[in-house]
């Protein structure tokens, strides 16, 4: 190979592999809610997210976005799918997307019937068979943008792979940029298609 396809192939595989990695986040919220004191004790992989409506809530900034709570969330899930984000919309707040399981969404001998796809900030799935109803998959499993609260956030997430158990906590949250565009979280987990993904402020991570 002579030297200029050599320079070639560094310079291709080098691009490739910047493409592929997180965006990043180089801000902190200016006032963060208060993260739970820790995981709740009723939080497991076979149960639904905790989830608490906030009745009243101050407004966060950071980096030109104006960020209101929502709720308070907790989740531990299966990750069925990891999507790193650069170029879109919402790149520069969320930088990564999980596609999440829990209950029978969790267990492997259901998962196997799966096919798991994520691409323009949407989860999809793919099966033969139902080997638990259709519903039990809409209700167990979801899409999560995660907004890292600060740096050291943005690491533990970029920490996470396919078919890891995780702890997040945090808020959901809508989300307002200078421009005029809008974010809003999904509130339910029986919500389907566009809309159907929660906006998650992780202010925990834990890899189990």
């Amino acid at each position: 190979m002579n030297t200029r396809w050599l320079i070639m192939a560094v310079v291709t595989i080098g691009l490739i592999w910047w493409w592929n990695q997180p965006a990043g986040v180089d801000w902190d919220l200016e006032v963060a809610p208060d993260a739970p004191p820790g995981f709740d004790a009723d939080l497991s992989i076979e149960r639904a997210p905790l989830q608490t409506t906030l009745d009243e809530t101050p407004t966060l900034s950071a980096g030109g976005f104006r960020i209101t709570p929502r709720a308070e969330f907790q989740v531990e899930a299966r990750v069925l799918g990891r999507k790193d984000y650069r170029f879109d919309a919402e790149a520069a707040l969320s930088p990564t997307d999980l596609a999440l399981g829990w209950g029978p969404m969790a267990r492997p001998e259901v998962l196997e019937g799966f096919e798991i796809d994520q691409s323009g900030r949407f989860y999809r799935w793919h099966t033969e068979r139902f080997p638990v109803p259709r519903e039990d998959v809409e209700k167990s499993s979801a899409n999560m943008h995660l907004v890292p609260a600060n740096e050291w956030i943005a690491a533990d997430i970029d920490r996470i792979a396919e078919g890891d158990t995780v702890r997040l906590a945090g808020h959901l949250i809508d989300v307002d940029g200078e421009n005029g565009w809008r974010w809003r979280t999904s509130l339910t987990r029986s919500d389907t298609g566009r809309g159907a993904c929660e906006v998650l402020l992780v202010s925990q991570v834990q890899i189990r």
